[in-house]
């Protein structure tokens, strides 16, 4: 199936203010395809899922797709270099895999008199009123060294995300896959469905997800361009 992006958005990327573009965006779930694209690179789109609706990640798509796309995008002034680097996985749970909380995992509420060093709690401000804003630390010498709690910035489609950081020196102790079994389950008994997004390359990322009890729910391949610096649009659509 293809979709047209919103017209706004579409008319937004042709305006030299705006620095990143998607003419194209495949989401794989259940064997079913979905494709996203602007009215100028709908040709591309549907020739696309044509050639390659068995086999969409394969690296002659990705090929087909940048040779097709990248003059169309290159005349509007933006760089494809790099722009199917990445497939990004989407995780979803029903059931956290409890054996993997460690005895010293908790939920905290409010982030008052904790102490962290190299994790970026600093973005995060815990609402202890909101029963959903919760976090599940792991801490060592009275420091948080490992946390996992929602993604304040994720896309709002009403299954939020997962986000987990664990300090480098504390990594490989099973201490992610602790608190994001943690959180999962405790927004899981609250009626929550939750996500867990990663790219497909960060392979323990994956193995996080995976040992909380995510299971793969989607592949989503992005073609992701940015704005040339001082280049001008010399094509209208």
């Amino acid at each position: 199936m293809i979709r047209l992006e919103e017209k706004e958005l579409e008319k937004y990327i042709l305006e030299e203010d705006c620095h990143i573009a998607m003419p194209f965006e495949l989401h794989r779930k259940g064997g079913e395809n979905e494709i996203i694209t602007y009215s100028f690179t709908e040709k591309t789109a549907e020739e696309f899922e044509k050639r390659y609706c068995e086999n969409p990640f394969s690296d002659e798509a990705k090929k087909f797709l940048l040779d097709e796309l990248t003059p169309i995008m290159e005349k509007i002034g933006y760089d494809c270099t790099g722009a199917l680097d990445r497939v990004h996985y989407e995780f979803r749970c029903a059931e956290a895999d409890t054996s993997k909380i460690l005895p010293d995992c908790e939920i905290i509420g409010t982030l008052d008199g904790e102490k962290w060093d190299d994790i970026p709690l600093d973005e995060f401000a815990l609402d202890l009123d909101d029963e959903n804003d919760r976090m599940a630390v792991i801490r060592r010498d009275g420091k948080i060294v490992c946390f996992a709690g929602l993604n304040d910035i994720s896309e709002d489609d009403g299954c939020p995300e997962i986000t987990v950081e664990c300090e480098e020196g504390y990594r490989m102790n099973g201490f992610a896959a602790s608190c994001v079994a943690m959180i999962t389950d405790y927004l899981v008994s609250l009626g929550m469905d939750v996500k867990y997004i990663c790219t497909e390359d960060n392979t323990a990322s994956v193995r996080t997800a995976e040992a909380a009890g995510f299971k793969l729910y989607e592949k989503c391949l992005p073609f992701v361009c940015y704005r040339k610096e001082n280049e001008e649009n010399d094509e209208d659509f």
